[in-house]
């Protein structure tokens, strides 16, 4: 069970639909969002529903910090 506060879960169990998730990693399209999810780059989506999936904001924080730290230095 997620850890609740005023009704909703904290914001590192937050759900991301693929719109909130496109923004989070800068704008991309939820075409280039699914290809980074079979290359690894991006963790997959929890299926809620028979078509609905959702992200965990947790997962897509740290994809993004890995990123960050694959970077070439500049």
């Amino acid at each position: 069970m997620h850890p609740m506060r005023e009704g909703r879960t904290m914001p590192s169990d937050e759900l991301l639909t693929c719109e909130e998730v496109c923004q989070y990693f800068g704008g991309l399209d939820p075409s280039t969002i699914y290809r980074n999810v079979r290359r690894g780059l991006i963790p997959a989506p929890i299926r809620v529903t028979a078509n609905t999936s959702r992200w965990l904001r947790s997962e897509c924080e740290a994809s993004l910090a890995a990123m960050i730290a694959r970077r070439p230095a500049q």
